[in-house]
């Protein structure tokens, strides 16, 4: 089906008829349109102008949309028309000679015309404007990408040297052997470099963290133990050496503005045993205290306390699903901070905690898991509404959503448990969708039941004001958001990883289990569909050397184990 052109009214998306695109297995998601094959393979490799996907340059797939507002004869023929009939009925016209009364009326023509080229270009501005504030919306969403060729291909690379990736603001911070140094986010150019104490460094906010918009740039380095009678720590700025030199490990942290001009150094506490760069100029601490973990948030530059959390170790070590370990391999003493797409891991043999941006639980060992992120974790609702979620005692599930006025008083309650999107568009969302049992969609501002479905699905992958995408048995079916009827849907013919958007286009990355030609070979490819008729755009095979594809600062970036790679 070809796709469609968006029309906008008041309340919704003018229906796309329902299309049921079952593609056999082994063509993989089917040809693309006008017959391109599978990319990844066939291309020059000559890296193409870097494509920044700035607004101002809307998607082809977008239609155009800024110039939509395209002058029409009619307005020209009206406007000369009444030209015309003013001029004739000048008081002194019949006086004049006919050339010298078609002068005024040439004049108002040209007049007229000029008007209306003025207001025609006038709708081009005010369309343009629009697409670009649109574009920069969904580009800074987690998710969230400017548009992407349709033939995408290696932008820029830059070798990682094993670690990840960090970021500031328009840039890619990479850390190797002591040395930073700023890559331009779109482009990959150089923009500066510094030097870091001696020692394994770690620098955040790391590339996914959605807090890396505006925050300064802070790293953490572990300084072997000095000799007897010298001071610990190194840094290039001042550092605070009164305390004794010990056998442990010194941590000193190190803050850097954009340009990468060091603004201060300290050295943390001695008893620290881990730290963790965050976003927001905070750096995570770590020590033990006897059976119990006291994890710390502090401000990076001046050590000022912002929170703290004492975790109680469990009776027995832990793995990553809860599971025991031999006593003998049990090594207490041991503790790790890990920051990562905005969460810190707290992990020791004997307890594992993952906690949010603000310091809130979001997962744990023998605790229940933390309300969904987005609008049920505080993200943005209509009318300055808000959300607190009542949870089961017995299962820790979320069992109800109350809807909060600004005052604090309940304007109403849902049953069951937010159904949070992966991916958004940035807009604020007039439709909740909530899960128990199927799951429903609820007007934001009244709590008045819009739709119901009962299939349960596994994933809400995308969530616009328009089109909600989820998975449910092995097929992608897009809603109409505010009425909840199918728009498409679609098998899918491999396991979904991650999903992104421009706004128009649902981007996935998807596992081929094989190849035709070696059946043992697996790789990933990344495909674009058509958001509003789930058509396929473009499909393009990927490196196999590919860990993750991810997208960071409304760009897309693939990560190996020595590069950062991104595509475009």
């Amino acid at each position: 089906m070809a796709p469609r052109r968006r029309e906008h009214s008041a309340h919704a998306v003018e229906l796309v008829e329902v299309a049921e695109l079952d593609d056999d297995f082994d063509a993989a998601w089917g040809p693309a349109p006008g017959g391109r094959a599978a990319a990844g393979g066939g291309r020059d490799g000559s890296p193409p102008e870097p494509d920044r996907g700035r607004p101002g340059n809307p998607s082809p797939r977008r239609g155009g949309r800024a110039g939509t507002d395209t002058p029409g004869t009619g307005v020209s023929s009206s406007t000369v028309g009444s030209a015309g009939s003013a001029g004739a009925s000048a008081p002194d016209g019949s006086a004049l000679p006919s050339r010298a009364r078609r002068v005024p009326v040439r004049a108002l023509v040209v007049a007229a015309v000029a008007v209306a080229v003025a207001g025609t270009g006038a709708s081009f501005v005010v369309g343009g404007l629009s697409d670009r504030h649109r574009a920069g919306l969904v580009a800074t969403q987690p998710g969230g990408l400017w548009s992407v060729a349709p033939d995408p291909d290696v932008v820029w690379r830059a070798p990682t040297d094993g670690g990840w990736p960090a970021a500031v603001e328009g840039q890619v911070v990479l850390e190797a052997d002591g040395v930073l140094q700023g890559l331009d986010v779109a482009t990959g150019e150089p923009l500066w470099s510094a030097s870091l104490p001696q020692g394994a460094s770690v620098c955040g906010p790391d590339l996914l963290d959605p807090g890396s918009v505006g925050s300064p740039l802070v790293c953490v380095t572990e300084v072997d133990p000095a000799p007897a009678g010298e001071p610990s720590g190194a840094g290039d700025g001042p550092v605070d050496a009164s305390e004794p030199s010990t056998s442990r490990a010194t941590f000193v942290v190190t803050v850097l503005d954009p340009a990468g001009q060091v603004v201060g150094t300290r050295v943390l506490a001695g008893t620290t045993d881990a730290a963790a760069p965050l976003a927001g100029g905070l750096v995570a601490t770590a020590r033990r205290d006897g059976d119990r973990a006291v994890v710390s948030w502090e401000e990076a530059l001046d050590g000022a306390l912002v929170r703290t959390r004492v975790l109680h170790a469990a009776g027995y070590p832990v793995d990553a699903v809860g599971s025991t370990t031999r006593e003998g391999d049990r090594d207490a003493g041991t503790i790790a901070l890990h920051g990562l797409r905005g969460l810190l891991h707290v992990r020791a043999p004997d307890l594992r905690e993952t906690f949010d941006a603000s310091g809130e639980y979001a997962t744990g060992y023998a605790r229940p898991r933390s309300v969904p992120g987005g609008w049920a974790a505080g993200g943005p609702l209509p009318g300055d509404l808000r959300v607190r979620a009542a949870l089961d005692p017995r299962s820790g599930q979320v069992e109800e959503v109350h809807v909060l006025d600004a005052d604090g008083s309940e304007r109403y309650v849902l049953p069951g448990e937010p159904f949070v999107p992966a991916v958004t568009d940035g807009t604020v969302p007039h439709v909740l969708v909530v899960r128990s049992p199927g799951f429903t969609g609820y007007d934001a501002l009244s709590g008045r039941r819009l739709w119901h479905r009962e299939e349960w699905p596994e994933m809400i992958w995308l969530q616009t004001d328009d089109v909600l995408v989820v998975e449910s048995g092995s097929r992608l079916i897009a809603i109409e958001t505010r009425t909840g009827r199918d728009l498409w849907r679609r098998w899918l013919p491999s396991e979904v990883h991650r999903a992104f958007t421009d706004g128009d286009s649902l981007l996935l990355t998807s596992t081929i289990t094989g190849r035709r030609d070696d059946p043992d070979v697996g790789t990933s490819e990344l495909v674009s569909l058509n958001l509003f008729d789930g058509g396929l755009e473009w499909r393009d095979v990927l490196d196999p050397t590919y860990r993750e594809v991810v997208s960071a600062q409304g760009q897309l970036f693939a990560v190996t184990d020595t590069e950062v790679v991104r595509i475009g």
